[in-house]
């Protein structure tokens, strides 16, 4: 017996007409009498007592009633429960990054802007968020990319550069351009992010050279460090801006901030890429899609933001 029919017989018992029944039905009233007579003829009882085209529940189509109410409440039950599950899943994504800094502000103001949105984030290397994008565990991946596996789509949302963060009072400050000699005995100071560290060796390694990491942690600590003459902090350049950024949002004076120059390495290819990736094979929430969506659109990007480009020398938040 399929639901339809059973529909059709719960509609011709609620109104007790037929004709009544089938216009609510939309179809034909002898349609509808067939139905009726097929549901009898198997149940093996008469359903309902006739006289013309009104019709009355007997017993057995009372009980039959009872149950099939039953039915359609329970239907109607879990439509709404499915609705509200693929609701939430459809506003919920899980996010990677190798390094916090890179959404400073920005994602708390998507969040805001958003309050549909249920995001979880994950701090990750970039070989943990390739593996996790294949195996579905996270969604969005944002991060420094080097070479990823042709099943991952790359969106890149700026074009950066590592570059070397001086202190004002460090003699390297007053140099017009920097070079891998000036820095090549330098301590340097990183984030403790695999991927971080492992692109500092790359870099250096152009030079057949392993930097000297003095001090790896999180961006404060790097700050601090810094601030206190400790090395240079080896960042890429749009780190660096949102540091800026953070800067002219909350900082009344230069109490929680230190003056430094932000310098590329002149001889050195220092040339990287923030990017967005994701599985091409994976469906991808409604969430996750705006969130690449307002990235790519609204994503605060240093080589967009004149007055920082003309600056050479920058505060530093400490706090």
């Amino acid at each position: 017996m399929l639901l339809s029919q059973l529909n059709y017989f719960r509609v011709a018992a609620r109104q007790e007409h037929i004709s009544r029944a089938a216009e609510e039905l939309h179809i034909a009233q002898p349609a509808l009498s067939v139905t009726i007579r097929k549901i009898e003829e198997e149940l093996g009882v008469p359903l309902f007592e006739r006289n013309g085209r009104h019709i009355e529940l007997n017993e057995n189509g009372k009980a039959l009633f009872m149950y099939v109410d039953y039915i359609f409440e329970q239907l109607t039950e879990m439509e709404i429960a499915l609705t509200k599950t693929r609701e939430i899943l459809e506003n919920e994504f899980t996010l990677a990054v190798s390094n916090s800094t890179f959404l400073n502000g920005w994602l708390q103001q998507f969040i805001l802007q958003n309050p549909e949105i249920h995001l979880r984030q994950k701090m990750l290397s970039e070989e943990q968020m390739i593996i996790a994008l294949m195996d579905g565990s996270i969604d969005v991946a944002l991060s420094e990319f080097g070479d990823i596996p042709p099943e991952i789509i790359r969106k890149d949302i700026v074009e950066d550069e590592y570059v070397i963060t001086i202190p004002i009072e460090h003699p390297l400050a007053k140099k017009e351009k920097i070079y891998f000699e000036d820095i090549r005995h330098e301590d340097i100071i990183a984030l403790s992010s695999n991927a971080i560290v492992k692109i500092a060796d790359r870099i250096f390694s152009q030079k057949d050279c392993k930097p000297n990491i003095v001090f790896e942690g999180n961006q404060r600590m790097m700050a601090k460090m810094v601030r206190s003459n400790r090395g240079l902090l080896f960042d890429s350049r749009q780190m660096v801006y949102m540091n800026y950024l953070r800067f002219k949002e909350h900082t009344t004076g230069t109490k929680d901030s230190y003056h430094v120059v932000v310098q590329t390495i002149a001889d050195l290819n220092c040339r990287c890429h923030l990017s967005l990736c994701w599985k091409k094979s994976g469906a991808l929430s409604i969430a996750a899609q705006k969130f690449i969506q307002t990235m790519e659109r609204d994503y605060p990007n240093y080589t967009m933001d004149k007055e920082y480009r003309e600056k050479k020398a920058v505060y530093l938040m400490i706090g």
